[in-house]
């Protein structure tokens, strides 16, 4: 009878809002969903699964996403991985609506072909190609997690952390696309189970302050109707802060911190009728409370990315801080629901702002903690000599802002005016910088630029050039075919192999690696002639710069605890007259540790012999990683 009355008011409904085709689309989505969950119990509380189908549909519908092929795909969301196979329910769907059908499929989860279960990271990279093309598939699984997230507690403690550090990811999204209400509700629900004694300790803390300046904030409400007098400011509203709002999103997906609470703990919104107003209201109040310097913000008229539009600012009462919002009449709603304030307005809802945050993806070897990036909070806006705004995370570096204008400028980069000064490539600019990007035809994608950006953008574009070689390999040259001539060592193109440790005067092969590096072993290595024999090893000679002659060896090497193996190393360096620049031991294991060192020389020769001995010392398991560098780094 409750699946039956649910499914009653949903249709009726959208009869209200969408009319009467709409609402026959949704009656035929929702039998199909009860037939294809049909059996199918929740475990918390034995109620029908269909039930968790139709509350995600219902409450999209009700928080704004008022669209009948969405509200039918909230309904089939689950049912592909969910119907037995000879219920066919991917054909079944198709049939009801092919635009149903696209929005479902991405919602589905893609299975690991090796334990059955679901693959997260292809899953959750499907989701987002699919949300670049329609951001329905994005507001549905927000949903879907945001109802989950009530009932964890009957997976146990463990089993439910796991899924609370899943469903973190999209609070993040929620963000991007301004549905805050969402992104607090799902805090709310996961942070119990993900740290919930940081989490009861900040709700505590929070309420303690809270009671401790209510008294004072109700004075101050009242203090506002002084400035008041011609009625400028049409509403008042004293909101109390959330655990939420002490809450970040950590770079790697499902992690974050939670702050300590502290001041403030009241945002004051004052609501005025247009935009002009509200730079009255600031100046009053100004002028009657104690501004904190540095704390004005003008999203009015620079919306935040994902659509907020405020005057903030931040004021002193009673010896405490308050946050206060100057917000035109209208605006609170979007403010708090995003995309779905609007959803329902016009043919289409305006998502341009909203599709720019996914347009950059469609790189199926994007890394899922490159594309949760794009859902973390935006922290930096830098601007074009044209006053175009461009947003990225905290971090980033002239290249994400050369490759977020146009993939070809950020190829050709060769540094930038930064407010009029003249920085490097690497150079990491600040809120607010004004950036002209210098470009060159000599400049190419260096490998060294992955560890410096921070925009998925960036790292996918450079990595897709350097496979196809379009800078060249730094280090390795090919005056002809089928050879090959080493011009560096310190090149973070050459990958040298710890198998057998070329170093200067070796004879030595090589060939390119699949990510565009160029891979050095000894002609006689074992692998090389071990290796597939459909694989051109070319021939290599050396022919280093006397630069080169001051650089560093970095190894990290296994060794065995006992038997005074770290001693015999240490002496051994010491004998040889090399410089030690860093060393670091870590256990590996019971019986064995990690030993790491960079040591330089002013020859390059003694650096490959001291290499060998090291190599050879009785104790040393094997060695894990060996790279060169130069003594500048």
């Amino acid at each position: 009878m409750e699946v039956a009355r649910l499914i009653e008011d949903l249709v009726f409904q959208c009869r209200e809002r969408l009319g009467e085709e709409a609402a026959e689309r949704v009656q035929r989505a929702a039998d199909l969903a009860i037939y294809f969950h049909e059996g199918q119990f929740r475990k918390l509380d034995g109620s029908r699964y269909v039930l968790h189908c139709i509350q995600v549909a219902t409450h999209c519908f009700s928080w704004g996403l008022v669209d009948a092929a969405g509200i039918c795909a909230a309904l089939l969301h689950d049912s592909i991985e969910d119907a037995p196979p000879e219920k066919q329910a991917d054909q079944a769907i198709r049939a009801l609506d092919p635009e149903v059908f696209s929005i479902v499929e991405a919602l589905s989860k893609i299975r690991n072909l090796q334990t059955g279960g679901g693959d997260m990271p292809a899953t959750y990279r499907r989701i987002l190609l699919a949300a670049s093309r329609d951001l329905r598939v994005l507001v549905i699984k927000s949903f879907d997690v945001l109802h989950n997230a009530e009932t964890l507690e009957v997976h146990g403690p463990e089993k439910a952390k796991v899924k609370a550090s899943l469903g973190l990811i999209y609070v993040g999204i929620a963000r991007r696309l301004g549905m805050i209400v969402m992104a607090d509700a799902l805090i709310d629900r996961l942070l119990p189970h993900l740290m919930p004694v940081q989490y009861e300790r900040a709700r505590k803390n929070l309420r303690t302050l809270q009671n401790q300046c209510g008294e004072s904030m109700d004075h101050m409400v009242k203090e506002v109707a002084r400035i008041n007098e011609d009625g400028l400011i049409r509403d008042v509203i004293l909101e109390p802060r959330k655990v939420a709002d002490y809450f970040l999103l950590a770079e790697k997906p499902g992690t974050g911190r939670l702050n300590r609470v502290g001041w403030p703990v009241y945002r004051l919104k004052l609501f005025v009728a247009k935009g002009s107003d509200a730079w009255q209201v600031l100046g009053r109040v100004h002028d009657h409370f104690e501004p904190l310097p540095r704390h004005i913000r003008d999203y009015m008229n620079a919306p935040r990315i994902n659509g907020y539009q405020a005057l903030t600012t931040r004021i002193l009462w009673g010896g405490v801080p308050v946050n206060v919002l100057i917000v035109e009449s209208g605006k609170d709603e979007s403010n708090r629901y995003g995309i779905l304030a609007t959803w329902g307005e016009g043919s289409s809802p305006y998502t341009g702002r909203y599709m720019r945050l996914l347009s950059t993806l469609g790189d199926s070897d994007l890394r899922m903690s490159e594309v949760h990036a794009h859902v973390l909070p935006d922290l930096l806006d830098a601007y074009s000599p044209k006053g175009e705004r461009y947003t990225f995370p905290a971090g980033s570096v002239v290249i994400d802002f050369a490759y977020a204008v146009h993939t070809e400028i950020g190829n050709r980069c060769a540094g930038a005016y930064v407010n009029g000064v003249k920085r490097a490539p690497d150079y990491p600019f600040k809120d607010g910088d004004v950036i002209n990007v210098i470009t060159a035809k000599s400049s190419c994608p260096l490998r060294g630029w992955l560890n410096v950006v921070k925009t998925a953008r960036a790292k996918t574009v450079i990595k897709q050039a350097l496979k196809n070689h379009e800078g060249g390999v730094h280090g390795v040259q090919h005056p002809q075919p089928g050879l090959f001539v080493l011009t560096a060592l310190a090149s973070s193109d050459i990958a040298w192999s710890n198998c057998c440790c070329p170093v200067p005067g070796d004879t030595v092969v090589g060939r390119s690696a699949a990510d565009g590096r160029w891979i050095v072993h000894t002609s006689q290595c074992t692998k090389v002639h071990e290796g597939n024999d459909e694989v051109h090893w070319e021939r290599g000679r050396w022919n280093l710069a006397d630069a080169c002659n001051q650089a560093n060896i970095n190894i990290i090497l296994v060794v065995e605890r006992s038997g005074g193996v770290l001693a015999e190393i240490y002496r051994l360096l010491e004998v040889s007259g090399v410089r030690i620049h860093h060393t670091e031991i870590k256990p590996r294991s019971p019986t064995r540790l990690l030993v790491m060192l960079q040591f330089g020389h002013e020859h390059i020769n003694p650096l490959g012999v001291v290499l060998t001995q090291l190599r050879g010392l009785a104790g040393v398991v094997s060695l894990q990683e060996y790279s060169w560098s130069s003594r500048n780094n």
